[in-house]
């Protein structure tokens, strides 16, 4: 079962790696990232920070559509997709056969040409376009960092 998608430019960190996995008792995680998917370094960083008790799969942006379908249908795996952003995210969405039902945009740093959201979401239009065209999907969308957070719909945000 998908247990979360989340967008978070850092992927794997404490926040993730602790935080979320045990509030959703993930025993998987699956990072759809080409770029880490094709560095063997940061791939091994990433492995390095997840929970030992947890599996890592890192895999493309274009193959995981398939493979988030199939965990969906997992009585024993229960998965927590990160991606980088919000391309990957409604790609992701777009190709996984409706399977995706909430998304968590936890971490998308500012850079020049985004607008902040939080302290620790910036979003450019095409983010917008991205997220708008995801709650169109009948995705929920939530921002929040942590479980503990009080969810935010992108209407409280914009």
């Amino acid at each position: 079962m998908i247990s979360l998608l989340r967008i978070d430019d850092r992927l794997i960190h404490g926040q993730v790696a602790y935080g979320w996995t045990s509030a959703l008792g993930v025993n998987v995680i699956l990072v759809v990232n080409d770029e880490a998917k094709n560095d063997q370094m940061k791939a091994m960083a990433l492995n390095l920070a997840k929970p030992s008790s947890v599996k890592l799969y890192i895999r493309g942006v274009q193959e995981s559509g398939e493979i988030v379908q199939k965990f969906s249908q997992s009585q024993k795996s229960k998965v927590l997709v990160l991606v980088k952003n919000t391309n990957d995210a409604v790609e992701l969405a777009r190709n996984s056969g409706g399977v995706i039902k909430e998304v968590n945009v936890g971490g998308l740093r500012y850079s020049e040409g985004k607008r902040k959201l939080t302290d620790l979401v910036a979003v450019d239009d095409q983010d917008l376009a991205n997220l708008k065209e995801m709650e169109e999907m009948g995705i929920e969308l939530e921002f929040r960092m942590l479980p503990r957070d009080k969810k935010k719909g992108l209407k409280d945000m914009i």
